[in-house]
């Protein structure tokens, strides 16, 4: 994830750490970018982990009272296995997932 989504990377282990969650942080830059979840072609998941990897957890990003968008996690609740956030609110390109799914793709 570092590698291929380094802003991203950073502003996610920043409110994963805000939210009491350090061994998610700890994982999540070392996790590869699967790309953009295909289930539906509006959807905006990025994948760290490969599609059906989930769990029926969620985790609501949040910070400063604000929801910046929702981590799904594995069954274990030990890693990240897709996220989508706020891009406007963290000040990301409205592209960033295209871009960053445009990188990956072989």
């Amino acid at each position: 994830m570092a590698d291929v989504l380094p802003q991203v990377t950073s502003l996610m282990v920043d409110i994963l750490d805000e939210l009491g969650e350090p061994e998610l942080a700890a994982a999540l830059p070392d996790q590869r970018f699967h790309g953009r979840c295909r289930c539906r072609p509006a959807c905006r998941f990025a994948l760290t982990a490969p599609p059906g990897s989930s769990g029926t957890y969620m985790l609501w990003l949040e910070s400063a009272d604000e929801t910046l968008g929702e981590a799904d996690l594995d069954p274990e609740c030990s890693m990240v296995t897709a996220f989508n956030i706020d891009h406007v609110t963290l000040g990301l390109p409205s592209d960033w997932l295209d871009t960053a799914d445009a990188a990956v793709l072989p």
